[in-house]
């Protein structure tokens, strides 16, 4: 049985993770989807101090309170930025890394600093100023293109605003996330924006990643949570084998200090994360 541990993305919670969630355990597996502080049944929590580096350590502190290892860590959308961060500072709690239309974070800059000057200053007017920090207002559940209209409706009633510094505070990377044995990144298919098609497909150039495409909207663990699931099973198998082959061990991953290609070290955060 393999232990999983799902990272959600902007503006969303554990919950959007229910569906896989039941699938992988309704086959013995362990699944941990929390909540990032500020955001889902941790909403109480937002305040000015919550940033980046609050939402990477719950999810380091999930690892060590767990005790997890060789975890499959699965990280959607914003949720990249989180997850990537976590596996560089523990690679080798790390079994397999699998991006979910996710975003891929870039040494010393921020989320928004990735973006083009006419994104990032459509982000920035969106902002709003609270008692409890400057806040990203969620974006319309009907921009994720997923099936269901109930789906939508479920996805506005729990989506919450989220701190806006988990955007503008700079990632902190060495690279040595890129020497884990399985890497994989999945983008969807019916999401209108092509940014993750396009990171997908420069991501297909270096063969550390195996690349796959899924027929759903960006939510794609409520969309077709059988599809996702399945992923991720089939990443815990390889990132199994590997382990038995000592695949960790035979030169092709790189050192510690190397970082992503320059060509897809960032992403666009958009306003759909």
């Amino acid at each position: 049985m393999a232990d999983f541990l799902l990272v959600h993305g902007a503006w969303h919670g554990g919950w959007c993770w229910r569906r896989v969630v039941a699938i992988l355990a309704g086959q013995g597996h362990r699944v941990f989807a929390p909540s990032l502080t500020g955001l889902g049944d941790r909403a109480h929590l937002l305040s000015p101090d919550v940033g980046l580096a609050t939402h990477v350590a719950d999810v380091l502190a999930v690892i060590e309170a767990e005790e997890l290892s060789r975890v499959i860590l699965c990280a959607h959308s914003y949720g990249g930025a989180v997850a990537t961060q976590v596996a560089d500072l523990a690679p080798q709690k790390i079994g397999a890394l699998v991006f979910l239309d996710a975003l891929l974070p870039q040494d010393g800059r921020s989320l928004l600093d990735l973006d083009s000057p006419e994104r990032r200053e459509a982000i920035v007017s969106r902002v709003v100023e609270t008692p409890r920090g400057p806040v990203l207002p969620p974006a319309p559940a009907a921009l994720y293109a997923l099936a269901a209209p109930e789906d939508v409706a479920w996805v506005d009633r729990r989506c919450v605003p989220q701190a806006l510094r988990t955007y503008t505070d700079p990632a902190v990377l060495t690279g040595a996330w890129m020497q884990i044995e399985v890497l994989a990144y999945a983008c969807t298919l019916r999401f209108p924006a092509p940014d993750f098609r396009d990171l997908a497909a420069q991501l297909a150039k270096d063969p550390r990643f195996t690349i796959r495409e899924l027929a759903s909207g960006h939510d794609a663990m409520i969309d077709v949570p059988q599809d996702v699931a399945d992923l991720l099973l089939a990443c815990a198998e390889v990132a199994d084998a590997a382990a038995a082959d000592g695949a960790a061990c035979d030169g092709s991953s790189p050192a510690p200090g190397a970082t992503a290609p320059a060509e897809v070290a960032g992403s666009p955060t958009g306003s759909f994360s």
